[in-house]
C-alpha cells in the first residue's frame, strides 16, 4: 500500500501535476465543511398560507324545522256548488232519449217560449236548467230503480220537483194522478200516470203550452200533445200570456217507486185515486193523441197503444 502511494507521488512530481492533486484534496475537505455551516445559518421561511375569498364558495341554504301547523288563506268569494244561482244563461238541451213508442223528442222548435233547459241524468246527479232567464240547479235524490211491473198489493208512487218564480225548487211527493202541473193555478200539464214498465211518466200538454228539453213528444215536437219524461230529465214548460210575459217552470221526475199496501183492495183504491181538477181540465179540452195512452187500473200504469198491432200485422 505504501509503495502505491509513493509511486503515485513520484509520478505527479515527474509530470508536475502535484499542485492539481493538492488542490483537489483541499477542495474535498473544505466543500462539505462550508456547506454544513451555510445550511445551519440560513433560516427556513414558511410559505404563504392560501387565502380563500369569501365569495368564492356558495353558501348553503338555511333549513329550519317547525312543528307548528300553518294554514293557507284562500282568496276570493266563497262558492257553494249546490247553491241555486239566479242569473241569465243560455244553454242547449240534451239529445232526447229513445222512445218506447217511436216518437221523436221535442227540440228547439219550442225556444220561442223563452225556456232553455239543459242537462239530464239517470244517476241522480245534480243538473241545471233555465227558464225565463233564470238558471236553477235541481238535485234529485237517487232511488232504487222502479220495478217493471206491480204486484196486486202495490201502486206506483211518483215524486216531481219543480221550480218556482223565485228560482227555488219545490217537491211534490207524492203526485196524485191527473194532477195539474206545476199547480192548479197554472195548469200547463196533466199527469196521466206512470208508463207501463215503470221507467217514464206520461203527461197531457195543455193547449198554448210550450215544452223544451229531452222529453219525448207525441205526435211530434211542433204539435206536442203528450209528453213522456224519464226520471232526472229536466224539461222546461212554459206558456206566453197576452202581454208577452212567459210563465213557466222547470220540471224533473225525482222518483218512481212501487208503494206497498196491506191488501189488493187498498192497492186498487190507490190506483184509482185521481185529481178531480185535472179530470175536468182533460174533459174540457182532451188532446187527440190522448186516445193512444190509456190508463189501466188493473196494470196500475198507462198503456201505450201506438205499438199495438191489429190482426197480427
Amino acid at each position: 500500500m505504501n509503495n502505491i502511494i509513493e509511486n503515485l507521488i513520484s509520478d505527479l512530481r515527474k509530470t508536475r501535476l502535484w499542485p492539481v492533486a493538492a488542490a483537489l484534496v483541499v477542495a474535498l475537505i473544505a466543500v462539505p465543511v462550508v456547506l454544513s455551516s451555510t445550511s445551519s445559518s440560513v433560516p427556513v421561511t414558511p410559505g404563504p398560507t392560501p387565502v380563500i375569498a369569501s365569495g368564492s364558495v356558495p353558501a348553503l341554504p338555511a333549513v329550519s324545522v317547525t312543528t307548528t301547523p300553518s294554514n293557507a288563506r284562500l282568496t276570493g268569494p266563497e262558492r257553494n256548488p249546490f247553491k241555486q244561482q239566479a242569473k241569465a244563461a243560455s244553454s242547449k238541451g240534451t239529445a232526447p232519449a229513445a222512445a218506447s213508442h217511436g216518437s221523436s223528442g221535442n227540440s228547439s222548435g219550442s225556444s220561442s217560449s223563452g225556456s232553455s233547459p239543459s242537462g239530464s241524468s239517470s244517476s241522480g246527479a245534480p243538473a241545471k236548467g233555465s227558464v225565463g232567464g233564470t238558471t236553477t240547479t235541481v238535485t234529485p235524490t237517487p232511488a232504487a230503480p222502479p220495478p217493471p211491473g206491480l204486484r196486486d198489493t202495490q201502486a206506483y208512487r211518483v215524486t216531481i220537483s219543480t221550480t218556482n218564480s223565485a228560482g227555488g225548487v219545490e217537491t211534490i211527493n207524492p203526485v196524485k194522478r191527473l194532477s195539474p202541473l206545476p199547480s192548479d193555478q197554472l195548469p200547463l200539464l196533466v199527469d196521466l200516470g206512470v208508463l207501463d214498465g215503470g221507467h217514464r211518466v206520461i203527461f197531457a200538454v195543455e193547449p198554448g203550452t210550450v215544452v223544451h228539453g229531452p222529453g219525448i213528444c207525441t205526435p211530434g215536437p211542433i204539435d206536442c200533445e203528450i209528453l213522456s219524461l224519464a226520471p232526472y230529465q229536466i224539461e222546461g214548460v212554459a206558456a206566453a200570456s197576452s202581454s208577452g210575459k212567459v210563465s213557466g217552470t222547470l220540471m224533473s221526475i225525482t222518483g218512481i217507486s212501487a208503494q206497498d199496501y196491506p191488501s189488493p183492495g187498498a192497492a186498487d183504491q190507490a190506483r184509482l185515486n185521481a185529481s178531480t181538477t185535472g179530470r175536468r181540465i182533460l174533459d174540457a179540452s182532451p188532446p187527440k193523441a190522448l186516445s193512444l195512452f190509456v190508463y189501466k187500473p188493473g196494470v196500475g200504469a198507462v198503456v201505450d197503444l201506438s205499438n199495438v198491432t191489429v190482426g197480427g200485422n
